[in-house]
């Protein structure tokens, strides 16, 4: 009876380890194929320097606060990837709806929301100083 116990358990190991390494598979070549894919979609256009000239143009110097404020907003905006660039540069610089960015950037509406909102979230921690700390 116990080596029945034995074998049952060796099997169920056995399925759980397959499965275990089966789903991890899938996740990172998932995580490989959505930074591939964002890379491509954005290619063409340098968005990191469309927003650093957005930056640049929009600032006003007329304290070292804001100096300090320029410098702390570039830095924030250069610890995004390239997709999130791209989606802040064209929802907030050049004022297009989510479903226009999708559009241009050949990905779903959704996805746009989804990088939208990562990319806040990510610019809310550095700019909080909560940053390095995440990583």
């Amino acid at each position: 009876m116990e080596s029945k116990n034995d074998y049952r358990e060796e099997k169920f190991d056995s399925y759980l380890n397959k499965t275990i390494i089966l789903s991890s598979r899938t996740y990172f070549k998932k995580q490989m194929n959505t930074i591939n894919k964002e890379r491509t979609i954005v290619d063409d256009v340098d968005y990191s320097a469309l927003l650093q000239d957005f930056v640049n143009a929009n600032s006003s110097f007329s304290s070292f606060d804001d100096i300090d404020s320029k410098l702390e907003l570039s830095s924030a905006l250069s610890t995004l990837s390239v997709i999130e660039q791209a989606v802040i540069f064209l929802l907030f610089q050049e004022d297009l709806t989510q479903n226009e960015v999708a559009e241009i950037l050949k990905i779903y509406s959704k996805t746009v929301s989804k990088i939208k909102n990562r990319a806040m979230g990510k610019l809310k921690k550095y700019l909080k100083g909560d940053f390095e700390n995440e990583k």
